[in-house]
């Protein structure tokens, strides 16, 4: 049977604090922004402005390069 990988340097425990402080704070903020009645209007709405046309942009009109000068060679003998 394997043995776990030995961590020489395991990080400190007010890091992992902190870490699970700020995820927790953000899961709290996320659910009440997503349970709140006005802020799912607000979602609704930018997921309406994010797709609101379904046609695509007309394509712009396309133009053709012209060569400024005509190409010359010379020949070294």
């Amino acid at each position: 049977m394997p043995k776990l990988l030995n961590i020489s340097n395991p990080p400190h425990p007010r890091t992992v604090y902190w870490t699970l402080v700020a995820a927790g704070s953000g899961v709290i903020l996320l659910a009440g922004l997503t349970l709140n009645p006005s802020a799912s209007g607000w979602i609704s709405e930018a997921a309406q402005a994010e797709f609101a046309s379904t046609m695509p942009a007309e394509p712009a009109p396309v133009q053709i390069a012209q060569p400024a000068a005509m190409v010359r060679t010379v020949r070294a003998e």
